[in-house]
């Protein structure tokens, strides 16, 4: 048998009832979430593939400015050129492999600490000592392996695949439900990393799981979010919207912090949207700001969440902005603090000795579509893909 018919078996005696409908339908069973052969698959598959969104271009202002990363163990480096585009590059010296850059700071060049080695903010070699005498050696032919980098709405996205899907082909129906917000004159008001010890998938299903609102948070949010006909829209490659539904701000009464982003004014003040790109952004619409989670693998385990809030600029640049912030940080805090704890027990639960999962409930249809996308590419059975979609 071969190791093809051996996968699509897998599949469909471990998670044959997971893609019946929705009302029929089961949770998969938890070596999806604690198995690292699953993880590493996923780095490649998945995380190997697609676009990642990684912040914003305001984080990057000015020529030479720097942000490093590591994306599912892949050292990246995101810059500003010095004619003001946005690269990203593997974070790599093509000496030996030594990072050329750390943390963020603005820089007019990128120096190996290993060897010398120097480049310029285009990436190309510009230094290499000792290399003269180095028969067929050619610093003009040396440059950090850029990535596939392209911005949307002030978002800075980077494929680790040389030669992904074209951009506009993956942003598209994000674009067209969502472009109206226009999001890039908005600032980053917040930005933070969390670590929570869960598998990274567990946290994205959680935030389109409206199913646990009016139990999980009742003394939070579900004092006054209605949450019983989510208007969930399922769209290719896993991606879930969710249209107009009753919210509210991250305040103690719900009410907005500030005045609505323009494109909002005229919506009633309690409107939200919701959705996922796929693989790992979460993002939701209040009248007032923008937020945006992404969930990042440390192992099977663990991962960092980044949490970044944009708000109109002139609220971000406003004298009261320090107490908006400190208000919403109150409310996030409690809200994540509740999603965190619970989280963390389903990561558990996956290795249960005695734990089957159980039914799916109607309003967890946008996490049934997400967890039917993954399985159909982890285990790379393109009629299972397709019949997630």
């Amino acid at each position: 048998m071969d190791s093809a018919t051996t996968k699509a078996g897998e599949l469909e005696g471990s998670y044959a009832k997971t893609f019946l409908p929705v009302t029929q339908a089961a949770h998969p069973t938890g070596e999806m979430y604690h198995d690292p052969a699953v993880l590493e698959r996923e780095k490649q598959v998945i995380f190997g593939e697609d676009w990642l969104c990684i912040g914003r271009a305001e984080e990057i202002a000015n020529p030479g400015d720097y942000k490093t990363f590591r994306l599912v163990d892949q050292p990246v480096l995101l810059c500003r050129t010095s004619e003001g585009r946005i690269a990203a590059y593997s974070n790599t010296c093509v000496h030996r492999g030594v990072e050329v850059a750390t943390g963020m700071g603005n820089t007019k060049e990128f120096t190996c600490p290993y060897h010398g080695w120097l480049y310029n903010l285009e990436g190309q070699l510009i230094g290499a000592p000792y290399m003269r005498d180095s028969e067929g050696f050619d610093r003009k032919n040396c440059k950090l392996p850029e990535l596939p980098c392209e911005t949307f709405q002030g978002w800075v996205f980077v494929s680790l695949n040389k030669t992904p899907e074209t951009f506009e082909t993956f942003i598209a129906e994000f674009a067209e439900k969502f472009g109206y917000l226009d999001m890039e004159p908005m600032r980053l008001g917040i930005q933070r990393d969390i670590p929570l010890s869960c598998n990274w998938k567990l946290m994205v299903e959680n935030f389109i799981d409206f199913y646990h609102i009016g139990v999980l948070h009742k003394d939070t949010i579900g004092r006054y979010m209605k949450t019983t006909d989510v208007p969930y829209e399922t769209r290719k490659r896993g991606q879930v919207f969710i249209n107009e539904y009753d919210a509210g701000s991250h305040t103690k009464s719900g009410e907005v912090f500030v005045e609505p982003i323009p494109a909002l004014k005229d919506k009633p003040p309690r409107f939200s949207q919701a959705g996922v790109i796929t693989p790992n952004v979460n993002f939701f619409v209040r009248p007032d700001y923008v937020m945006l989670y992404s969930s990042w693998p440390v192992d099977v385990n663990t991962m960092i969440m980044k949490q970044f809030i944009v708000f109109p600029r002139h609220v971000v640049e406003s004298p009261n902005f320090p107490e908006v912030k400190r208000q919403f940080l109150e409310m996030s805090d409690k809200i994540l603090g509740e999603d965190v704890a619970m989280v963390e027990s389903l990561q558990n639960a996956s290795r249960a000795k005695h734990f089957v999962p159980g039914r799916m409930s109607r309003l967890e249809k946008g996490v049934q579509h997400f967890i039917l996308h993954n399985l159909g590419r982890i285990y790379g059975d393109r009629q299972m893909a397709a019949a997630a979609e």
